[in-house]
């Protein structure tokens, strides 16, 4: 709903950061409660005798360089605070957020905003390479620990991505299944930066390395076995460990994680890392936000469709079919280690990678194949899927694969 423009001082302010916040999919939950933040400490701002507007100041001068100016420097003296006691100046990591949610709530009242530039603070350095290495190491050794706990896996997977991709947080939690290549070797990332509507998202595929699948296999195992012991049926990557709650309402196990349950979890197994990598040479203890690796990776990738193309789906199923049926005819000829079934495999591969980067869901690939005489695990294997990826799927649709739903009947 467009914000009334004839609102004033904090009554403007507040009907901003409602329309901010309504903005689902767009912000995150943290970013939606700073933005109420932002709009309550503005609006105390215009109370306070050294500020130079009023409480009934016009929106557009809200948005003005001098008052912007005046706001931020109350708040880094700390003078906006409800609590007296917590009268402490204010961080630059807290002006950079200020004025991240001015931007956002002048957008949303529809006015013109002159904001002093979104200098990156220290606190937003990104983690330079070897560090970020020696952390994907470092994670690497715990989860390959006979005593390796499941949140010390999923973590491991989730640096892995985070440095090949630079997903921010929200973009992870969005992650599911089908955004993984079958054999694991791409992810499709849609990009929703900050600020920006659902219709600008737009999607990227990115090759993992060699570490990031190999965590993957591990993460997709225990979230496996985690999810054969609850009830119900998921889709997202990342899943929560244990029961949990969300404001009043408790969330079983298996429950997708959010942006702020993934941030906490990031920010427990640092602290482990850095804990553990004490002592090493040229180790520099990582921060604690996710925020900085991203900031330091710069990932090579290739534009794909939000949603598929109908006709050009068309033909690549027919391609997926065609290369199936093959295989399976290779296959059923009892050679396995001839020429003639690696070069199926290989083209069945690459119709299977061409229809997901398209968009075209797993389960719709597997029916097909499926139809042409792939339908175990090993005959998908061969294909090309990953069988802890199709383990997952089969878990996330109930049967999945149209050969088990026949066995079940």
């Amino acid at each position: 709903m467009p914000v009334d423009r004839s609102l004033k001082g904090a009554d403007l302010l507040l009907a901003a950061a409602a329309e901010v916040r309504s903005w689902e999919g767009e912000i995150s939950q943290a970013r939606a409660r700073q933005v109420r933040w932002v709009a309550g400490e503005y609006g105390r701002a215009l109370a306070h005798p050294d500020h130079p507007l009023g409480t009934d100041a016009h929106g557009a001068d809200l948005f003005r360089r001098f008052a912007v100016d005046a706001y931020l420097a109350l708040a880094a003296r700390g003078a906006l605070r409800v609590r007296r006691s917590a009268a402490a100046p204010s961080s630059g990591h807290s002006r950079q957020t200020r004025i991240e949610v001015l931007a956002l709530l002048a957008k949303a009242a529809g006015m013109y905003a002159e904001l002093p530039p979104q200098l990156d603070s220290a606190s937003k350095t990104p983690v330079p390479g070897r560090a970020r290495s020696l952390l994907r190491a470092s994670l690497e050794e715990v989860a390959d620990q006979g005593a390796a706990l499941p949140g010390q896996i999923r973590m491991l997977a989730i640096g892995a991505v985070v440095a090949d991709t630079g997903a921010r947080s929200g973009e992870l939690c969005a992650l599911r299944l089908d955004d993984l290549a079958p054999s694991l070797e791409e992810t499709r990332i849609v990009r929703r930066p900050q600020g920006w509507s659902p219709e600008e998202a737009y999607v990227e595929l990115i090759i993992l390395s060699g570490l990031t699948r190999s965590a993957l296999r591990r993460w997709l195992t225990e979230r496996h076995a985690l999810m054969e012991r609850v009830q119900g049926t998921a889709a997202a990557v990342w899943v929560g460990l244990r029961a949990n709650h969300r404001g009043k309402h408790p969330v079983p196990a298996g429950t997708p994680l959010g942006p702020r349950g993934l941030a906490d979890a990031w920010t427990l197994a640092v602290s482990r890392t850095n804990q553990q990598m004490a002592g090493e040479p040229s180790w520099v203890p990582l921060p604690v936000r996710m925020e900085q690796l991203r900031r330091g990776v710069s990932p090579k990738a290739s534009p794909a469709p939000r949603n598929p193309d109908a006709e050009r789906a068309a033909v690549l199923l027919d391609a997926v079919a065609d290369r199936g049926r093959a295989l399976a005819a290779v296959r059923r000829a009892g050679d396995p280690d001839s020429t003639g079934e690696l070069e199926a495999r290989l083209a069945c591969r690459k119709a299977l990678r061409e229809a997901w980067a398209e968009g075209i869901e797993h389960t719709v690939q597997l029916s097909v194949l499926a139809e042409e005489g792939l339908a175990d695990t090993a005959d998908l294997a061969a294909a090309g899927w990953e069988p802890t990826l199709l383990a997952a799927v089969d878990r996330a649709v109930g049967w999945g694969r149209p050969s088990k739903a026949k066995t079940a009947v």
